[in-house]
């Protein structure tokens, strides 16, 4: 598909996703695990980053934490794994276009969340018995973050999650209407630095935050008091951002260019037949 039309390439794999997830659903859990360690496993650089720098005394460490993180999307994207936030586009535009139903819609966003949450404290658990998280001080980085999520007002943190939504699915729309694999890359992990250091609120990176903080032997009991209130707004917030900030407008937007696709591949079959 031409890599100018962002939409029908979207419409198509929100279909095989539909189909992997409803002829193979372990497959479709499975990847989800994946990307939700693939998140984890990023995050844990990006703190050691951001740590190392922070000690230093460099003003930069949370610029050099949100430069980093871009790797996990972009590893994500090339692997075609299942990350929730990127999901709630294809399967909002899916339903959209027909490909969908609401129903296999909130089947996928269940199925998705869930093997990402397993995938982050799967991931947490086999770092911390390297002893990496053993003795962490009461001042890292980690608990730092921890600390502003939890303690934000639920309002506040459903914005930041649309707001995080918004842009991280703009960083896989963008990037399509490139042809260079560069220059995707480049974009997608200039978007993703946005969010990042912006502060905004990325539930399955929260995740990971959370699992990281609770097998770290120097850090909280798990209060689920607390992680809720993050992440039931985080969550709906990053559900309005990506399904309608990017997933509703843009169908509305570039909806011509399905027909324009759908009259192209009738003109081929056509030329082929003659």
């Amino acid at each position: 598909m031409a890599a100018s039309n962002p939409l029908p390439y979207v419409v198509s794999e929100s279909a095989r996703k539909r189909h992997i997830m409803n002829t193979a659903p372990l497959r479709y859990f499975l990847s989800a695990v994946m990307a939700g360690g693939l998140i984890a496993v990023v995050l844990v650089v990006s703190l050691l980053l951001g740590q190392a720098l922070h000690l230093a005394g460099s003003p930069m460490y949370y610029a050099a934490s949100a430069g980093f993180f871009g790797t996990a999307l972009c590893t994500i994207i090339v692997s075609k794994t299942e990350l929730f936030t990127s999901n709630v586009m294809y399967m909002a535009v899916g339903v959209l276009s027909r490909r969908v139903s609401w129903k296999e819609l909130g089947k996928s966003w269940l199925l998705v969340y869930a093997g990402n949450f397993i995938g982050a404290l799967l991931l947490a658990l086999m770092y911390a018995q390297t002893g990496a998280l053993a003795h962490l001080p009461a001042d890292h980085l980690l608990f730092d973050v921890i600390a502003h999520k939890t303690h934000a007002d639920s309002w506040a943190i459903f914005w930041k999650g649309a707001l995080c939504n918004w842009i991280i699915c703009l960083a896989v729309w963008v990037p399509l209407r490139l042809s260079n694999d560069m220059a995707k890359l480049a974009m997608t992990m200039l978007l993703v630095f946005v969010f990042f250091f912006s502060g905004y609120e990325h539930s399955i990176a929260n995740m990971a935050f959370f699992s990281l903080s609770w097998f770290a032997s120097s850090g909280v009991t798990p209060d689920w008091a607390a992680t809720l209130h993050n992440l039931i707004p985080a969550t709906l917030g990053n559900i309005v951002g990506g399904a309608i900030g990017v997933a509703a407008l843009n169908f509305y937007l570039e909806r011509d260019t399905l027909a324009e696709e759908s009259t192209a591949v009738q003109g081929e079959v056509a030329l082929a037949r003659s």
